[in-house]
């Protein structure tokens, strides 16, 4: 991603002039208190020599704003959880600033719109000077600079579904990937199924790692030995290639529990294509239950996790922060719920 350049003065520059934290400054030009009336003097000082000019706020003190940062909307997850977010923003009396690192529209041959932004300490500090009451980053990588960037601006960070590991202090927000795995599993199992596969995950995407471990406890449980012919943790978006592999084995599967539902439409296409009926001769089970799920022929058996409630959940995390309340958990886990539909059924009786 293409970093977005700064013009003028940043809060880093101040703190620098002014010797004093980034955090520090953030509160000055915010009108903040919490430093004492020299150093206070010293900031507004460093502020008139450098010309800085923070973002015009209303008369009321500004509106309390909130900044949401997704790596693309280009993904029903993203919009499901940024429905969420309205919501409890317009609950909280609070405003959404929506921020998309790379837009989906206005591609170019090269893959890029000439749009994207970087999310840095630059872009921390951005939303510092804003005023913002925090950040919401939703299924993008966080670095480390940038969490220190948030408590050096004093910004409140929360995670929403991050692809990467995150520090212990970062507030994070998801659904109960594991629990939800073993659940698509269970449902399989219960239906007589034994030769289950996994596709579509990846041992470096929390969420899609602890599906995994949902998967193999569920075959554990069972007395199933876990065959590794039958896993895939490929990535999104690798479903396809990797069933066609599976199909040619010996003992090919007779279910497969992809780890999102356009992985399990994926699917669905390939054994079409190869001639199988979805659920007679293969079920096929999906993870996230998006819109999209209920309009499948068959229609998808998925595990729903409530998107909305996410979004939700992550304004009113980040609104805790923000007035200095310690969060119920660092990482909180929504409830998953299998929707049983149209592509999965009972194991033949002729397959092993």
């Amino acid at each position: 991603m293409a970093r977005t350049p700064m013009t003028g003065p940043t809060l880093a520059s101040i703190a620098e002039r002014a010797g004093v934290s980034v955090a520090t400054v953030s509160k000055v030009v915010n009108g903040r208190q919490g430093m004492s009336d020299a150093t206070r003097a010293r900031v507004e000082a460093a502020v008139r020599e450098l010309g800085y000019r923070p973002a015009a706020r209303s008369a009321g003190g500004g509106p309390r704003q909130v900044h949401v940062v997704f790596d693309t909307l280009h993904s029903v997850y993203s919009l499901r959880v940024l429905d969420g977010m309205v919501a409890a923003a317009q609950r909280l009396d609070v405003d959404l600033v929506t921020r998309v690192l790379s837009p989906a529209s206005g591609f170019g041959t090269d893959g890029a719109t000439g749009d994207e932004l970087a999310l840095d300490r630059a872009f921390v500090e951005r939303v510092a000077a804003r005023g913002a009451l925090g950040m919401i980053v939703v299924t993008t990588p966080i670095d480390a600079d940038v969490v220190d960037a948030c408590l050096d601006a004093g910004v409140a960070l929360v995670a929403v579904d991050s692809p990467d590991p995150l520090a212990r202090s970062v507030a994070s927000i998801g659904s109960s990937h594991a629990v939800g795995g073993q659940q698509a599993v269970e449902h399989l199992i219960g239906l007589g199924h034994r030769r289950i596969a996994f596709v579509g995950g990846h041992p470096a995407n929390p969420g899609l790692r602890a599906r995994a471990v949902g998967y193999r406890e569920a075959l554990r449980s069972a007395g199933i030995p876990l065959d590794p012919e039958l896993v895939s943790e490929e990535g999104m978006g690798t479903s396809a290639p990797a069933v066609e592999r599976m199909l040619a084995l010996d003992d090919p599967p007779t279910a497969v529990f992809a780890t999102n539902d356009a992985d399990a439409f994926a699917v669905i296409r390939t054994l079409l294509q190869a001639g199988l009926r979805v659920p007679e001769d293969v079920s096929v089970v999906g993870y996230d239950d998006t819109y999209s799920a209920m309009l499948t022929v068959p229609r998808l058996t998925t595990v729903h996790t409530s998107m909305h409630d996410i979004g939700r959940a992550a304004v009113d995390t980040l609104l805790r922060l923000q007035a200095g309340e310690r969060p119920f958990s660092h990482h909180l886990e929504l409830a998953t719920t299998l929707i049983e539909r149209e592509s999965t059924g009972p194991r033949r009786p002729d397959d092993r």
